[in-house]
């Protein structure tokens, strides 16, 4: 199964053999998914799925989402469409986790799917107020481009985006796990404990790695490992001890 030019998610594997889908969010200044070593490490009855963010590369002829909602709204619709009945387990790092966050919520509210289980990593919990200071740092250090200037404006937009975020605070049902760089200076470890009060289910730990804020660009191995028992977890809860 495909992606046309159009869509904003890009499916990485065989559609037919997966009921399990881990879907990618994208970090805030993002082009392309970054997540794509990851996918390839994820076993093949695991489907991965990468959301793009309209406006930007291959997408750049769509209107750019104005809000975190916008954008999570056109990647539920387009979920749902091409891969209805499936149990989706979504993966957010920075601005992704409130992406995912969002449509975990959706796809609690009847779309048709399962939202499965909710990874967040990288990133403090929904409503927390933006660091100015760190977020311009974030922005010099994460641009992709630094000589034509798209790599600030992409960043520009989706840490306003980030800024303006507005949240009711609904918890979600789906199991949660946290995911975090040791030393990540934006997001820290004990800092993630807060999104425990955004899910009435299961809490599956704390999983740290090595590293600062992109940990998963090294740790790829790791992380393939850490969200493969994720889901595994979410199917038969008995197998797996969580971790302390």
């Amino acid at each position: 199964m495909g992606s046309s030019t159009e869509r904003c998610t890009v499916v990485q594997g065989d559609a037919d053999r997966a009921d399990d889908v881990i879907v990618f969010l994208p970090p805030a200044g993002s082009i392309t998914s970054p997540y794509f070593p990851v996918g390839a490490l994820l076993p093949d009855t695991l489907l991965a799925v990468h959301c793009e963010t309209p406006g930007r590369g291959r997408l750049a002829a769509a209107e750019s989402p104005g809000s975190v909602h916008e954008a999570a709204d056109r990647w539920a619709t387009e979920l749902a469409e091409a891969l209805p009945g499936r149990r989706f387990h979504f993966f957010g790092h920075s601005l992704g986790a409130l992406y995912a966050y969002e449509l975990s919520l959706r796809f609690e509210d009847g779309a048709g799917c399962e939202a499965a289980s909710l990874s967040v990593s990288g990133a403090r919990e929904p409503g927390s107020t933006p660091r100015s200071l760190l977020a311009t740092a974030f922005a010099a250090l994460r641009t992709p481009d630094r000589q034509d200037g798209a790599g600030e404006q992409w960043m520009d937009r989706d840490l306003r985006m980030r800024g303006e975020y507005r949240t009711a605070h609904r918890a979600v049902r789906a199991p949660l796990a946290l995911l975090s760089g040791t030393s990540d200076p934006f997001a820290r470890p004990t800092e993630m404990e807060r999104w425990k009060r955004f899910t009435n289910g299961p809490f599956l730990g704390l999983f740290t790695f090595p590293g600062g804020h992109d940990y998963y660009l090294s740790g790829r191995e790791a992380v393939a490992r850490t969200i493969t028992r994720i889901v595994d977890h979410s199917r038969h809860p008995e197998r797996i001890a969580l971790p302390e």
